[in-house]
């Protein structure tokens, strides 16, 4: 009992030991080497001695990535991590922290016989290795001279032979004390054997900024932290109603007075421009707004509404309420009692996301119907007067209706010469946009839709 306290005891304060050394570097080379090093490959840490090792001796291409984090391992109190076609593990020698590499050729092997043959005079072509009876030549032989010869790969430990690998083939491999070399089509590989024997209770891996605060122990604890729940993924906006679409509402929604007001009509949340003239350069303005219905008055804050000094106003606002119908914004001077009143409508008519049937173009199409950011749309109509005024006004995916103008050409075209091209990126809102225009002569109505999916 007390040998086997003593024992533990000993192997507890020399995995204390090499964990100091770990985190002082003692190697000169590990010195440089202090911080971690995250491989989101695998999802794994590497530091200290191990990763001055790794980055020495030829990196991913020899060793692969760490598959494990640091642990202590019961059986010596050693500090081992495995790769995936390595383990390194860390030794004392003096007070100098030395990596070796395990015999995971020799351990996957286990009590396997392979056959050896007659010793003879290793030449360029062949090599004999007295210790194991085995031979090496040809490309495994290439591979373990350019890439560590027995420092990191050992000595043979089987002639070249067939062996079905996890591709469900057979290749040739040899067996060298701490790896596999495998031949596949396009090259020789390196077995992947640090994976087949690590512990799995070693495999768990950690995110990125919350690295293990040293080695684990044997049973992988402590254990990486539990991740955070994931962020809710808002339902897709419910598509729009394709029947409401090319309903026309700026006819009824005039301005009183010299304003504009812009969009025209959109949901609630969506900022609107107010702008009035025609008041005294030095005047104050009163502005507010007047809800649906009766619904009452609400005054803009003075801080919203900006002058130019020159008799005109300018105001970006929000409705406080999410009523929908039509309201207005007055702005009235407070000494010439000149009054301009605007009318817009909140309202969700208008919106059409994607998943929005897109209805038939009218007197006119648009070429390609759909398409991304690469896309040109090209939008052509007919059937107006030469050169006829027309009232165009543009619905958006988002709800917004703007009012603007055009004109036909001189054959009552649009889209011709010039011709109507339209491009969007990345800030524009996806899903159905319509083009809408009405002859203010001849009453002639065009409507010209087309999706943008944002691709």
């Amino acid at each position: 009992m007390k040998a086997c306290f003593a024992r533990t005891t000993r192997l507890r304060w020399v995995a204390v030991l090499l964990a100091l050394m770990l985190s002082a570097a003692v190697l000169p080379e590990a010195r440089a080497q202090n911080t971690l090093r995250y491989f989101s490959q695998t999802r794994h840490y590497l530091r200290g001695a191990f990763r001055s090792f790794w980055e020495r001796n030829g990196g991913v291409a020899t060793f692969g990535y760490p598959v494990t984090e640091e642990y202590i391992r019961n059986a010596d109190g050693r500090i081992v991590q495995y790769f995936e076609r390595a383990r390194f593990e860390l030794t004392i020698n003096g007070n100098q922290a030395v990596v070796n590499l395990g015999r995971l050729g020799a351990e996957i092997t286990g009590n396997r016989i392979f056959p050896q043959v007659p010793p003879f005079q290793s030449n360029p072509a062949r090599l004999y290795f007295s210790e194991t009876g085995h031979s090496l030549f040809g490309a495994f032989k290439s591979t373990w001279e350019a890439r560590g010869r027995t420092a990191i790969f050992g000595v043979p430990i089987s002639e070249e032979i067939n062996e079905q690998l996890a591709d469900g083939r057979w290749h040739t491999v040899q067996y060298f004390e701490r790896a596999r070399f495998e031949l596949w089509p396009g090259g020789v590989r390196l077995g992947l054997l640090g994976r087949a024997l690590a512990p799995a209770q070693l495999l768990a891996p950690w995110p990125p900024e919350a690295a293990p605060p040293g080695p684990l122990n044997e049973n992988g604890e402590p254990r990486p932290p539990a991740p955070a729940p994931p962020t809710p993924v808002p339902p897709p906006p419910p598509a729009g109603d394709p029947g409401k679409l090319g309903t026309i509402i700026h006819q009824g929604l005039g301005v009183r007075g010299n304003g504009t007001i812009t969009p025209l009509a959109a949901p609630a949340g969506v900022g609107f421009t107010f702008t009035a003239a025609g008041y005294d350069p030095a005047e104050r303005v009163g502005v507010w707004l007047t809800r649906p219905g009766k619904g009452g008055v609400e005054a803009i804050d003075p801080r919203l509404v900006s002058s130019d000094g020159r008799g005109n106003i300018r105001v970006v606002f929000t409705t406080s309420a999410s009523t929908e119908g039509i309201w207005t914004i007055t702005g009235q001077g407070a000494s010439t009692g000149r009054s301009v009143t605007a009318p817009f409508k909140l309202t969700r008519d208008y919106l059409a996301p994607l998943g929005t049937a897109r209805p038939a173009s009218r007197n006119g199409a648009v070429t390609p119907a759909e398409g991304g950011r690469s896309t040109i749309f090209a939008l052509s109509g007919t059937g107006f007067r030469a050169s006829e005024v027309l009232d165009l006004w543009i619905t958006s995916p988002d709800g917004i209706y703007v009012l603007t103008s055009a004109r036909a050409d001189a054959r009552g075209r649009i889209g011709y010469s010039p011709g109507m091209l339209v491009q969007f990126g990345a800030q524009n809102p996806t899903g159905v946009y319509g083009y809408h225009y009405l002859g203010t002569r001849s009453g002639r109505r065009v409507d010209l839709y087309f999706t943008f999916n944002g691709k």
